[in-house]
């Protein structure tokens, strides 16, 4: 009753800062403790930051190599979108030493309030550009392996939806107030303008990238299905392109918690999850578009970790340029069998001799158009 009564009073009487004040004072003075819902580093957020940089570090050194295909636009777009990961993790830590994860009468100075929100700002649009731009180097790698005309409308189609995406709601978040100043001020409530709300705006985003991520995984999957191939191998490269489903399994557990969490009473204190479960999101972004890559390099240097054997030499993706005939890399194969079928895409199968057709590595191939 009493908390009830001084809450009717500080809203009716006092600035929000005065309130927070007296929020603060009342909690020192019952011995409430100061609650922190996460650490600057806390392990669930540095464990799926360091495995993106590990992933991310093979890949770039698989590209080196000429183990995943050589270098194209998905690799650029994917050296930015961990540009921008590393600013996410980074700009998370600085908000938490800023009183993210606090409740809100808990942080001082009350400066770093407006900090904190600074930091949210660039949070949430270096996260939406992010996210659209893991997704679009993952639509430029299919399309350097899947030949079919349908599949590649469907991807290019995918990226035009990806970039509207990024674009739109970067426009939108970094507009949601007016005047702009306010995604940081306006918390202090002195001065009038206008906001949209934010929540609403998330969940839209939200469901909208859950629906995408749906329809991307199920594209490679597809193409997997239809390939004349043993049912080892089919699961062997599902399974890869099938990992896309974690990161959809983390957007739902975003979306989630933002609908868990009642962010317009303490919004420091609410808001923080859907920051942690972000973050984790945006590295298993690059983890997803990373694998192909890696799994190219494993093959490469240690065969038998994924239960390859035989010299695995050429790696798990590489470039076909030199392929012109059907029986040309027959015939410069002098220990390895070979398989290939040319379109709509471009499938390598070798082993070290045909009893050990069994642990046979199948290869996507990247295929130019024209080439057979």
């Amino acid at each position: 009753m009493y908390h009830a009564k001084l809450g009717d009073c500080m809203l009716t009487n006092c600035t929000t800062k005065e309130s927070l004040t007296a929020e603060y004072l009342n909690s020192r003075e019952c011995d409430i403790p100061i609650v922190q819902r996460y650490s600057g580093v806390d392990a669930g957020m540095l464990i799926p930051f360091i495995a993106a940089s590990i992933l991310f570090t093979i890949r770039m050194a698989a590209k080196s190599q000429r183990l995943g295909g050589g270098w194209g636009a998905d690799d650029f777009t994917l050296i930015t979108a961990y540009c921008l990961a590393i600013a996410v993790f980074a700009l998370n830590v600085s908000m938490i030493q800023h009183g993210f994860g606090k409740n809100m009468w808990d942080i001082l100075p009350q400066t770093n309030i407006t900090e904190a929100y600074k930091r949210f700002y660039a949070f949430v649009l270096v996260y939406k550009a992010l996210i659209s731009l893991a997704k679009i180097s993952v639509c430029l790698f299919l399309l350097r392996i899947f030949q079919s005309s349908i599949f590649r409308y469907i991807t290019y189609t995918m990226i035009v939806v990806n970039s509207a995406i990024a674009v739109t709601w970067i426009l939108v978040d970094s507009f949601h107030c007016i005047p702009v100043h306010l995604s940081w001020t306006g918390w202090e409530n002195e001065e009038s303008g206008k906001c949209i709300d934010f929540i609403t705006s998330t969940f839209i985003n939200g469901f909208v990238n859950i629906a995408v991520d749906a329809i991307m995984v199920s594209m490679p999957l597809y193409e997997v299905l239809k390939l004349k191939l043993s049912l080892r191998k089919k699961l062997g490269v599902a399974v890869m392109f099938g990992m896309g489903l974690v990161l959809t399994a983390v957007g739902i557990a975003r979306v989630i918690i933002l609908s868990s969490n009642d962010s317009t009473e303490n919004p420091t204190f609410e808001m923080e999850p859907l920051n942690y479960w972000s973050v984790i999101e945006c590295q298993v972004a690059i983890i997803c578009a990373c694998l192909p890559a890696t799994r190219a390099f494993v093959v490469h240097y240690l065969p038998g970790m994924l239960g390859y054997s035989g010299n695995a030499s050429s790696g798990g993706f590489h470039t076909s340029s030199n392929t012109r005939s059907k029986a040309g890399p027959a015939a410069n194969s002098s220990k390895l069998g070979f398989i290939s079928k040319s379109m709509p895409y471009h499938i390598d199968t070798t082993a070290t001799s045909p009893q050990n057709a069994s642990d046979s590595l199948v290869k996507l191939v990247e295929v130019h158009s024209g080439r057979t």
